[in-house]
């Protein structure tokens, strides 16, 4: 037997031995019901001096195991950015990792979440040096964050879930989400 063929055949094995090793029983492994949601809050970014934005959104989380979540965020930002009128939205991608199981008998679950996605920004600028006129400007980057929250039951399908997120683009988000689960 050839030595590549040896090595081929040590990787199968090595592969169906973790695969057989790491079964677990199905016991209870229902995922949690999609959850549908509304943000409030505020955003804030620095430049020489914080920026603050009022920021309003929605999501939804589809379970993908029982206690990863994943799911679309849109949030529209508005404030004052150094004195002049701007907004910001924000489309993203988040994750959530719930760090006790949701069985739907806790009445709080804390959660991890992450995400990620564009950013876009519009606002007024000078128009060059000397010029006390204002002139449209829009720009696109990324944006990213990460953060602590817990889902607290109002009910058994409604509930509320303060959050706080540091990152890029906003750098924090101090937000209170109001949810629903589809059962």
């Amino acid at each position: 037997m050839s030595r590549r063929l040896k090595q081929a055949a040590v990787v199968f094995v090595v592969a169906v031995a973790t695969l057989f090793g790491m079964r677990q029983p199905v016991l209870a492994q229902d995922k949690p019901a999609l959850i549908v949601e509304v943000v409030v809050g505020r955003s804030g970014f620095i430049d020489e001096v914080w920026d603050h934005f009022s920021t309003i959104g929605g999501g939804a989380r589809v379970f993908v195991t029982p206690r990863l979540a994943i799911g679309p965020e849109v949030a529209y930002l508005s404030g004052k950015e150094d004195v002049r009128e701007a907004s910001n939205l924000t489309v993203t991608a988040n994750m959530t990792f719930d760090i006790v199981r949701d069985d739907g008998r806790r009445r709080i679950v804390p959660y991890l979440a992450a995400g990620g996605g564009y950013l876009r920004q519009k606002t007024l600028v000078g128009s060059g040096p000397g010029s006390t006129a204002l002139v449209p400007f829009t720009s696109s980057e990324g944006t990213m964050s990460a953060g602590i929250g817990a889902r607290i039951a109002l009910g058994s399908q409604m509930f509320v879930a303060p959050e706080f997120r540091l990152g890029w683009e906003p750098e924090t988000r101090i937000a209170v989400t109001i949810g629903m689960r589809f059962r």
